[in-house]
């Protein structure tokens, strides 16, 4: 009886692997009626077919496993996921500031709440992604993350990539209130700051030489000692030992171009210098808000530095703030036209207002922004500046099946997005709504 009942038991177990294993790697084929691939030009009446989580093919006449599901989304616009690259969501937003000044070595994953309940809500307006950074009350700041919105409670699953850039700013108001004399020491203490990195940077490489002479020298002084115990030899003396800061580490990743410097900036002054510590220290930049940039939008071509753009209408930003005195609701269409690599993100009062990316894209085109332009900055070009395009972004084979299908064009305003996949999980379906 005992057999039977393990027998049974085994073969329930046996069958409940199965049907996992079958549902996991069961294709997904979508009949499209337009596709944006955002890195080529519109696929019409085609098919994405995804496998194992990926996108395995597009295009026309694909062979589809006779079990795949198939979903009909013929006559209907299907687009890659698209990306808040300026959001709060996940974080309380008296968190998002550090107490310190200058604290590079801190992660912005260790203030995440991944129970906020506006996820879902953004997940449904076809964001399936969120550049999360910390605040701008430090000069120097901890480093921000990609998160996926795919449900999971868990921020290491919902976790793309991790240390993206550090965040610093440069003039940013403190109660509505700004001088010329402290934008300029914000700029003082952060060059103070990269300055004092570059001596970390020779002593401990001064320190590795030292430390590589005496372990040759302890090696050979060793092998004389176990050959002529009795031998007087001199001991060579250890090195100092050197002692890690874990600010400077953070800081020298930065000045040797591992992890870029996002520097949030505003007014022409601010900006400029932000330009002027790249063109110093030779880090890699990113220009955040960049406000007034329309003013200098040929000075910021010419430095190749990407723009993260936000908010691209005032109205998305807790009114009234200093720094905005200036906005222009056609900066983004200004600094794009000169040929700023641009991405444009909501910024938003809360996290519940990443649900507008497509909203802040739709307004830049209504003031000037080439179409195709803008809605690359909601998906590719964002995944290109936050180093995660092999995975998002666009649709092409071999990336993340982060796919987004819409009643009609992504930035006509009766558009409904009907149903988002991240990673082939349908985590928003239309009909399951009403």
């Amino acid at each position: 009886m005992k057999n039977i009942k393990g027998f049974v038991i085994l073969a329930s177990l046996l069958l409940l692997f199965l049907s996992v294993g079958t549902l996991s790697g069961q294709e997904i084929a979508i009949k499209a009626g337009t596709i944006l691939p955002i890195s080529d030009a519109p696929i019409e009446n085609s098919t994405i077919l995804i496998k194992d989580r990926k996108i395995a093919a597009i295009g026309q006449n694909i062979a589809v496993d006779a079990d795949a599901r198939v979903i009909d989304a013929s006559g209907k616009y299907v687009m890659p996921g698209m990306i808040d690259s300026q959001s709060r969501l996940f974080v309380i937003d008296n968190e998002l500031n550090e107490r310190r000044s200058i604290a590079p070595e801190l992660n912005i994953l260790d203030g995440l709440d991944p129970y906020i309940k506006e996820a879902p809500e953004v997940a449904a307006q076809g964001v399936t992604a969120v550049y999360i950074t910390p605040g701008s009350r430090s000069l120097i700041g901890g480093s921000g993350a990609v998160l996926k919105l795919n449900g999971s409670k868990d921020v290491g699953k919902m976790l793309l990539k991790d240390n993206i850039a550090v965040k610093a700013a440069i003039g940013v108001s403190s109660n509505n209130q700004s001088s010329s004399l402290g934008r300029l020491a914000n700029y003082s203490s952060i060059r103070e700051a990269l300055l004092e990195t570059k001596i970390y940077m020779h002593n401990k490489e001064k320190h590795d030489r030292e430390q590589a002479k005496y372990n040759k020298k302890k090696a050979e002084y060793d092998k004389k000692k176990e050959a002529r115990p009795t031998e007087k030899v001199e001991k060579p003396k250890r090195p100092a030992r050197f002692r890690p800061n874990p600010t400077r580490e953070v800081l020298a990743k930065v000045l040797s171009k591992e992890i870029p410097l996002q520097i949030e900036v505003h007014r022409v002054t601010d900006i400029l210098n932000a330009l002027r510590l790249a063109d110093e220290f030779g880090f890699k930049l990113i220009l955040d808000k960049c406000t007034e940039g329309y003013l200098i939008a040929e000075e910021i071509a010419r430095s190749k530095s990407p723009v993260i753009l936000g908010p691209v209408s005032s109205s998305f930003a807790d009114m009234p703030r200093l720094e905005y005195r200036h906005h222009d609701i056609r900066n983004a269409a200004i600094l794009s036209g000169k040929g700023v690599k641009l991405a444009l993100g909501v910024s938003g009062r809360d996290g519940a207002s990443s649900k507008f990316v497509a909203l802040a894209a739709a307004i830049a085109v209504a003031n000037g922004m080439d179409r195709d332009m803008a809605l690359r900055a909601v998906t590719l070009t964002p995944a290109e500046i936050l180093g995660v395009a092999d995975r998002i972004g666009s649709l092409q084979v071999g990336k993340d099946a982060d796919i987004v299908i819409l009643s009609g064009h992504p930035l006509d305003s009766l558009s409904q997005v009907e149903m988002v996949l991240i990673e082939g999980k349908t985590v928003f379906e239309r009909k399951d709504q009403q």
